[in-house]
């Protein structure tokens, strides 16, 4: 009998110690700590300056003159390669120079020129869902 409940013990314990290891993964993965998800932000004529497929975050950094005609320079966060490639958005589809008609997403609660990606518009019609249930590419002639 002391038996089974040492047994029971460590694996309560085994339990325990997993359920709060999930934590800081939780925590990364909430978009709201780093970003503000109430606020969307439409960003037009956008030029591709790099696209990069990397883990655990690709990335895309463009340039765009905003109203004021200042060009800015903006990253956007994307998802990990493996789901990019998944989702049609390989590495050969956004190249330097690339013309964007529009680039949307959640700024970054930091201030920075920063923010979560949601949607790229390409200028031949072409739309990158970037998050969501239908996210992934879906051509003009679709």
């Amino acid at each position: 009998m002391k038996s089974l409940c040492n047994g029971y013990r460590i694996a309560i314990s085994i339990v325990t110690l997993g359920i709060l290891a999930g934590f800081p993964a939780m925590a990364h993965h909430s978009g709201v700590a780093y970003f503000d998800l109430e606020v969307e932000i439409i960003q037009h004529d956008a030029t591709v300056v790099e696209y990069v497929l990397v883990n655990p975050h690709g990335r895309l950094t463009y340039t765009f003159t905003d109203e004021a005609g200042v060009q800015q320079e903006w990253t956007g966060e994307l998802a990990s390669s493996n789901n990019l490639r998944r989702l049609g958005l390989g590495g050969e589809i956004l190249k330097p120079g690339d013309k964007l008609k529009t680039v949307t997403g959640s700024p970054a609660r930091s201030g920075t020129n920063f923010m979560r990606l949601s949607r790229v518009d390409f200028e031949n019609g072409d739309v990158a869902q970037l998050v969501g249930p239908n996210a992934g590419i879906t051509r003009s002639g679709e």
